[in-house]
């Protein structure tokens, strides 16, 4: 049984919680069915996606092309817009003579952002499957170039079944999908190499004061979604109430100067001496275990995958109360939930840690337990892959063959010379100006490097 895997990303900083769900779908998939031979479209160039790929020997094409769902604002200028709808197609268009060389069983789309695999597998009427890993725009500021709502129809139109990572983003995408296509796989982790990558010791200190009072790790890259002004903020009340407190955040991050600003917030609140960024790690574990509680203070999270690792970790977790964390975290057993908007919640409920002594192990304890109950509710990955296999050979919707002509068009008119050099130059310019290009990707890099380029 062959199966076409497509990722929307590179992973060029590091392997996101999407990339590493699918990795071990995959990676549980073929150990459970020897028969199932996998193979990968992925963004070109290469990236840390595709090093994982080649450490398992499965084998891969990269493309180049962007998505549905950007964080450009919308409308782009017309050069970007042209010269990427070419790219968009022509990847259209080489994914479809690959499927046919390669004769898949089925297709399967990874993330709401680049629907090309899909549009590949409809144009031949290859059963297609969909994992819906995000909201998109409301967790990562996305821009869905035809709105959410076209977007998520689309996606059910284009697929035979879709997959959500939990029951909240289930309710959401159920708003335009039909709900027999939607099924729930919470995101599988392995807890054994969990805990054993938590026994070692942190590359760095992650709490370096002396006394630093109650120990607070969130692991997440640091960006205004992901919440960690809300800790900074609540470790600001805490210091007002009384509270010793200290805070260590591990991630990267790519707004520039947003490292700044969070330091520059703990400042203004009298803790800068007790924030810690401890910045990318390849294994963050060790920072999990060195606290006594973890915070996942995101607006709104698909899954929380960071969740579930906090309690494998045998931590427990204060968590916001929307999206799919508050479906992991047991309040009052196996941490407690906050409302986003109210850092005095989570200070609130990080201050009963700090006031009850053995509470954060108890509830601990009770954390790590909760684990395999959660990974072996209705929404398991053999459920997922159950379900999956049960596409193959199965009716399947197919694009009018007018589709194939359609997407070759943009490439033909780009090969004819459309695309002159003062396009070019254009293009150039806007990527060079947006986040996206070569300088936005250098102001992502975190510590020197963004304080020598803003000038600070």
């Amino acid at each position: 049984m062959r199966v076409i895997f497509s990722n929307h990303s590179t992973a060029p900083v590091n392997l996101g919680g999407a990339e590493r769900s699918l990795l071990k779908l995959v990676d549980d998939w073929t150990a459970s069915n020897p028969d199932l031979e996998p193979f990968f479209f992925t963004k070109a160039p290469t990236g840390l996606f595709t090093k994982a790929l080649d450490e398992r020997s499965w084998k891969y094409r990269a493309f180049r092309f962007r998505g549905w769902a950007l964080p450009s604002v919308q409308p782009a200028p017309v050069v970007e817009r042209t010269t990427f709808a070419a790219a968009d197609y022509q990847a259209v268009g080489a994914m479809i003579t690959e499927l046919e060389r390669l004769k898949p069983d089925l297709v399967v789309t990874n993330t709401l952002v680049a629907p090309w695999a899909a549009f590949a597998a409809k144009t031949l009427g290859i059963p297609h499957a969909w994992f819906v890993r995000e909201y998109g725009d409301l967790d990562h500021d996305l821009k869905f170039q035809e709105g959410r709502e076209r977007t998520l129809a689309d996606i059910g139109l284009l697929s035979e079944a879709v997959f959500t990572n939990s029951l909240a983003l289930k309710r959401h995408v159920a708003s335009q999908v039909p709900d027999d296509k939607i099924s729930v796989v919470y995101p599988s982790v392995d807890t054994a190499s969990i805990r054993t990558s938590a026994e070692q010791d942190p590359a760095t200190v992650p709490f370096p004061l002396a006394d630093p009072g109650l120990k607070i790790t969130v692991v997440g890259r640091v960006e205004p979604g992901k919440g960690q002004f809300r800790a900074v903020d609540a470790l600001g009340l805490l210091k007002a109430d009384g509270v010793d407190a200290s805070l260590c955040l591990v991630g990267s991050w790519k707004t520039p100067g947003y490292d700044l600003e969070l330091r520059d917030r703990a400042a203004a609140l009298g803790v800068a001496d007790r924030v810690t960024f401890a910045g990318e790690q390849d294994n963050p574990y060790p920072y999990v275990a060195a606290a006594d509680v973890c915070v996942t203070p995101s607006t709104i999270e698909a899954f929380g995958r960071t969740t579930l690792e906090y309690l494998a970790v045998g931590r427990p977790v204060v968590a916001s109360s929307t999206g799919g964390s508050a479906e992991l975290v047991e309040p009052g057993v196996t941490g407690s939930l906050f409302d986003p908007e109210s850092p005095r919640e989570l200070a609130d409920a990080l201050a009963v840690y700090a006031a009850t002594p053995g509470l954060a192990e108890t509830h601990g304890a009770a954390a790590a337990m909760s684990v395999e109950r959660v990974l072996e509710s209705g929404f398991s990955q053999e459920a997922a892959i159950a379900r999956l296999e049960s596409l193959v050979g199965a009716p399947a919707y197919k694009l009018p063959d007018i589709a194939r002509y359609w997407f070759a068009l943009p490439g033909d008119y780009a090969s004819l010379g459309a695309t002159t050099a003062r396009m070019a130059a254009g293009l150039l310019a806007s990527r060079l100006r947006t986040r996206s290009g070569m300088v936005g990707r250098i102001l992502r890099r975190p510590g020197v490097a963004t304080r020598r380029i803003l000038g600070r």
